[in-house]
């Protein structure tokens, strides 16, 4: 009597199991060892409907994980900004590094934007 190679698969006359094929490698297991392959897409694992073998199986790739960012932070009611404006003052100079001066010599300065108006 010849009897067929069973690749992975456990034949046990007392306990019989059913023997099936991974999707993956092709090699013959045992129907109860293989495992279906999930994948992320989106937020959440999803069922790829592939049933593999232990050696076969991947994890989950994180790369593939959409990301869920958190909702923007309430909004302060009537804030009250500083007034940086007024607080700076930007020398105008040349490429040199020389201050531009006036004919009667007074440095020139930016204007500064006044809040109040």
């Amino acid at each position: 009597m010849s009897w067929r190679p069973h690749g992975r698969a456990r034949v046990d006359a007392r306990n019989p199991k059913a023997f099936a094929t991974c999707d993956r490698c092709g090699f013959l297991t045992n129907l109860h060892r293989l495992q279906y392959q999930y994948e992320w897409q989106g937020s959440g694992l999803v069922n790829l409907q592939i049933l593999v073998c232990e050696t076969c199986l991947d994890v989950p790739q994180q790369q593939l994980r959409s990301l869920t960012l958190p909702p923007d932070p309430v909004p302060v009611y009537n804030p009250r900004p500083e007034y940086y404006t007024i607080d700076e003052t930007n020398w105008l100079v040349t490429q040199s590094g020389a201050f531009l001066t006036t004919q009667s010599g007074l440095r020139l300065i930016t204007q500064a934007v006044n809040p109040d108006s």
